[in-house]
């Protein structure tokens, strides 16, 4: 790359009950919105909710809650065909990965009718060079806005959306025409989340943190991020999940890692537990993509610990953790130190009652068997593998799975 930055929304809104704040500096910007959420949220009454909020702030509202996982562009249609007749200048994306994946590329296509996706696709390793500065004008939509109601992917502060092309690949999508102008974390939309949906973001999260802080494109400005994100989740995930689901105080910390992580991520991107996890997810759709990263991260920092620096990295994080847990691990070795964070990980794992191999997730352990192999090639060609900080073989992605 030809230069490093940091890129993340223009604002960001962490605070219980912000979000009436936030988008009241919209008045007088803004005037229609567009709420882009799921349909659980509609039944649960989030969306009205966040559109009675809208409202008050003086935005004709539209509510769409028909987002799709992955959509290809025949799945955009009803978004983009909403956003025709509606025509708002405020995109307003309710709900986790799904919702802001749906309402960043309903922007980006709104905007540019005649796009052709082909523009877009591109490896993280060139991100710096699509910078794509004409497709969001600025005067159609003239904000973004991402309210995350699970503390999972961090999309919220992320370039990045996932498109299935025609060939039903799933694309992973990185220009920073997809970063949201304004994210808004308040926990309390965070806190109708299940006990295992908590586990499984909270988990997915993790991932992030520690993919990003040995990511070949890990940076003096991307790993007090990624370390205060994990260091956030492994201290707090005891007591803000487990003992207390519904303690606002610890929702806020983990909503917070998450987007803190997303950040990270965003700017250092991931490595090979990512790579692995979206596949398996994308094959085997009753399997959590935290849940997959979680059985896959272990062995995935045991593998880079060949690394001298990302043994480091990964020694200088447990360090932390351990201080963050009340313990002194600093006279151990960084093998030993290597070790001591896969175990709070593990640790966490079992906490959450998440399954530590595939064969226990609901899948049979011959059809996960024998989707290995493509599992792992498809894998090795992702670009999370390209900025793992140790290059793998297909036989290595291969033991991961196993």
């Amino acid at each position: 790359m030809s230069l490093l930055w940091f890129r993340v929304p223009e604002s960001v809104y962490f605070k219980r009950a912000i979000v009436s704040e936030a988008l009241s500096d919209l008045k007088g910007i803004c005037k229609r919105s567009m709420i882009i959420t799921d349909r659980d949220l509609t039944w649960l009454g989030v969306a009205h909710r966040v559109k009675k909020v809208c409202e008050a702030t003086g935005f004709t509202t539209s509510v769409f809650d028909q987002v799709v996982k992955n959509p290809s562009l025949n799945d955009l249609q009803n978004g983009l065909n909403e956003a025709k007749i509606f025509k708002p200048d405020v995109i307003i994306a309710l709900g986790g990965g799904t919702a802001m994946n749906y309402a960043k590329l309903v922007r980006i296509f709104y905007e540019n009718p005649d796009l052709n996706v082909n523009q877009l696709v591109g490896s993280y390793d060139t991100i710096r060079d699509r910078l794509h500065k004409n497709l969001i004008r600025g005067d159609i939509v003239k904000y973004l806005v991402c309210i995350p109601t699970t503390s999972c992917t961090g999309d919220e502060v992320t370039p990045f959306a996932r498109l299935t092309l025609d060939n039903g690949n799933i694309e992973l999508i990185s220009t920073y025409t997809l970063t949201p102008n304004m994210a808004i974390v308040d926990p309390e939309m965070a806190m109708g989340m299940p006990k295992n949906v908590s586990v499984n973001s909270s988990l997915y999260a993790l991932s992030n943190a520690i993919e990003s802080l040995v990511s070949i494109h890990s940076n003096d400005y991307t790993v007090p991020y990624s370390q205060q994100a994990a260091i956030a989740i492994i201290s707090n995930f005891k007591n803000s999940i487990i003992d207390q689901e519904y303690d606002v105080a610890g929702r806020a910390i983990m909503h917070n890692a998450a987007t803190l992580a997303g950040m990270a991520s965003g700017n250092a991107f991931l490595g090979v537990s990512h790579s692995l996890a979206h596949y398996v997810s994308s094959r085997f759709h009753d399997i959590h993509p935290g849940v997959a990263n979680a059985i896959i991260l272990p062995k995935v920092i045991k593998f880079n610990s060949k690394d001298a620096a990302t043994k480091k990295a990964y020694a200088t994080l447990a360090d932390k953790v351990a201080v963050s847990l009340g313990k002194d691990i600093y006279e151990k070795s960084e093998d030993e130190k290597v070790d001591y964070l896969i175990e709070q990980i593990n640790n966490l794992i079992s906490l959450g009652g998440v399954p530590t191999q595939f064969k226990d997730c609901g899948v049979s352990e011959a059809d996960f068997n024998a989707a290995i192999n493509d599992i792992a090639t498809k894998a090795l060609a992702d670009q999370g593998t390209a900025c793992n900080p140790v290059k793998p073989t297909v036989d290595d992605l291969k033991k991961m799975l196993q």
